[in-house]
């Protein structure tokens, strides 16, 4: 296999990945045709979970999906905002770094389910105001971490070490009192067995001394 044929191999894989990845996006987001021009809105991290840092997701581009040509510059005259539960923020767009068409705006999602954003404002001079609504047949809302959330909440890593340095405590105070009454019964063995060598030493020298008068007594007697 010539070379050729390995970097046109190469070209056809690396474009399946991206039309793949583009069908991904496009499945997580809104599409919506507003005049000339296409919007594709939802959240920068799919699913979107709570207390996890996230953003609004817009790509403006004038045209259909697959002939669309990128629109640039529109952080200067479209304005964003969040709505949730009746409650609004606005938001501050600037441009995707590398991506022409693409912008964002920074969001920290403080509950579960459904978000508006609204994108207002002139697109090369036409006035567009449209709010885009998560939900099943447009981008997904905001979930609970809770069943892949680990470890549980509340854990920490001092709270291990705190136990691996009590479990320690522990065990080092469990030595020293093994230690000392290993000590105890050994001071006490000793005594026991110095007082019996005191006892038989005494013992000793009190037959010494019965026996040592006797002996004189008998020598003087045959003399």
């Amino acid at each position: 296999m010539n070379a050729t044929i390995i970097q046109r191999m190469l070209a056809v894989s690396i474009s399946l990945v991206l039309l793949i990845a583009l069908a991904a996006t496009a499945s997580a987001h809104e599409n919506r045709e507003v005049g000339d021009y296409e919007l594709t809105v939802g959240f920068i991290n799919e699913p979107a979970l709570i207390n996890e840092p996230n953003g609004l997701d817009l790509r403006v581009q004038v045209g259909t999906e697959d002939d669309g040509a990128p629109v640039e510059g529109l952080q200067e005259t479209l304005q964003a905002e969040v709505t949730y539960a009746g409650e609004t923020k606005p938001l501050e767009l600037r441009g995707r770094f590398g991506q022409p068409g693409a912008y964002t705006s920074d969001i920290f999602p403080t509950a579960e389910g459904a978000y508006t954003f609204r994108i207002f404002g002139t697109i090369e001079g036409m006035e567009i105001d449209e709010s885009f609504t998560s939900g099943p047949e447009t981008f997904g809302e905001v979930e609970s971490t809770g069943d892949i959330a680990f470890p549980a909440a509340g854990t920490s890593a001092d709270d291990s070490d705190s136990a691996a340095v009590t479990e320690a405590q522990d065990a080092a105070d469990s030595a020293r009192t093994l230690a000392i009454i290993g000590i105890t019964l050994s001071v006490i063995s000793l005594a026991a067995v110095a007082g019996g060598v005191i006892g038989v030493m005494k013992a000793a020298r009190a037959g010494r001394a019965s026996t040592g008068p006797v002996t004189r007594q008998a020598d003087d007697e045959s003399g």
